[in-house]
């Protein structure tokens, strides 16, 4: 249900105008409009005469930005506002979050992933706030810190488990039988369309991973069918390197396509599960307590955009407070640039001589020291070593999984998920761009 709420502008005391004039949004949204919406959702639910008393940032992330609203008699929500301009927006998308929250929330699969409850929903740009918003329920847990690095050792470690507690919960096979995206309506959840944290729309549902990548090379075909039988030049796109032809995009397709039945997942990573793409410090809410105590305990797991149903194989991505990559914090030597990817991290396992590094200055010609980024990518590599480890651990832990090919998940997927990000990944475009490259790094 969309819900359209009939805000109507309430009084504002003077303090509470000084907090909306401060706050961090952007330029579009109308905070004054999201306070007399959730006021007007309040009153709907039989608590009318309260104002709104405090706003406050409880975080803000690359598609969200999440307040915390306080109220005269003592109610506190969370409203999560998009930060994507209109034309970027999809409200299949932003449907797809919120049901595949309520399914954590009601399901009962998921008792170690405290979802907050969604009150009210509006996913268009012509309500009160200027920009689709939801209200739900406010956790007393707070964020960390949004760097990895800015934990001690001891603490990154505390987090490194919880993050494999989080996976693995993930793990345990879902009640659908198709690759898609969570959609429901009517208390009823079923598989829709499979949306990216990009909110970009993969199509489906799909009976099988097989079908996905078809899907993916077909509407690449369609395109070309539609787009390219009246150029005037071979040269598709003259600004992309390697340059892309008509010769080169036949026989990237046909390669792809026979590709397609040599990668289907061993049985034993085939069960369906549920994808979160982005539990990263930013999306966690911790309990106060356990952050002085030290061992880290999850409040709760929000921003669930792109959420997704695919096989076990195709979940092993390591959460992006891990990943390292090539090019950071300068071009590792050796690296080959065509070995970046976004699903498979770069090892920096050693800092190699520090005289070869580059040498950066700064302002005031003082050169940057490399030392402090070096320690800290080359320590990702043992964190990602250690939640490894953990994830088999918590998968026996929670299901009682002794299977040995699931406890070598992250080691055995690395081919599967190149292949995986080569069709279905952010930039896979109409004229199949690196692919050349890409293939043959397989």
């Amino acid at each position: 249900m969309n819900e359209t709420l009939p805000a109507k502008p309430g009084l504002v005391s003077p303090e509470l105008q000084g907090q909306l004039s401060q706050m961090k949004k952007e330029r579009w949204v109308d905070l004054q409009g999201l306070v007399d919406c959730a006021t007007a959702h309040l009153a709907i639910s039989a608590l009318p005469g309260l104002s709104c008393t405090s706003i406050s940032l409880l975080g803000r992330g690359t598609y969200n930005t999440v307040y915390k609203l306080e109220f005269s008699d003592g109610t506190r929500l969370a409203a999560s506002v998009s930060n994507l301009h209109e034309e970027d927006f999809d409200p299949k998308a932003k449907h797809s979050e919120i049901e595949t929250m309520k399914f954590v929330r009601e399901s009962g699969l998921y008792p170690d992933i405290p979802v907050p409850k969604i009150f009210a929903w509006d996913t268009t740009f012509t309500n009160s706030a200027c920009a689709p918003y939801v209200l739900m329920e406010h956790f007393s847990g707070r964020a960390l810190t949004d760097d990895l690095n800015d934990l001690s050792q001891p603490q990154q470690m505390s987090y490194t488990k919880l993050l494999a507690r989080l996976q693995a919960s993930l793990s345990k096979p879902i009640p659908f039988d198709q690759i898609g995206s969570i959609t429901g309506g009517d208390g009823q959840h079923a598989v829709g369309p499979l949306m990216t944290l990009t909110q970009r729309c993969l199509g489906g549902p799909y009976k099988s991973i097989g079908d996905l990548w078809r899907a993916q090379v077909e509407g690449q075909m369609l395109h070309a069918l539609e787009k390219w039988c009246s150029v005037e030049t071979d040269f598709l796109n003259p600004d992309l390197e390697p340059q892309c032809t008509p010769q080169l995009f036949a026989e990237l397709s046909q390669l792809l396509s026979s590709l397609i039945p040599h990668f289907q997942p061993p049985k034993s990573y085939s069960p369906l599960v549920l994808h979160h793409p982005d539990i990263v410090l930013r999306n966690i809410l911790f309990d106060e307590s356990s952050i002085s105590s030290g061992d880290l305990k999850i409040a709760a797991l929000i921003d669930w955009g792109g959420a997704q149903i695919l096989p076990l194989m195709f979940t092993a991505k390591y959460p992006d407070d891990l990943r390292t990559t090539g090019n950071y914090p300068f071009k590792k030597p050796g690296w080959d640039e065509s070995e970046e990817w976004d699903t498979v991290p770069c090892d920096w396992t050693s800092t190699g001589d520090p005289s070869q590094w580059p040498r950066v200055f700064v302002v005031g010609h003082e050169l940057v020291d490399f030392s402090p980024r070096v320690r800290a990518v080359i320590s990702k590599f043992y964190l990602r070593t250690y939640f490894s480890a953990c994830y088999a651990e918590q998968l026996h832990a929670l299901y009682g999984d002794a299977n040995l090919a699931c406890a070598t998940l992250f080691r055995d997927a690395t081919y599967y998920m190149k292949f995986h990000e080569v069709l279905c990944g952010q930039y896979f475009d109409p004229i199949f761009y690196g692919l050349s490259v890409t293939v043959d790094t397989l």
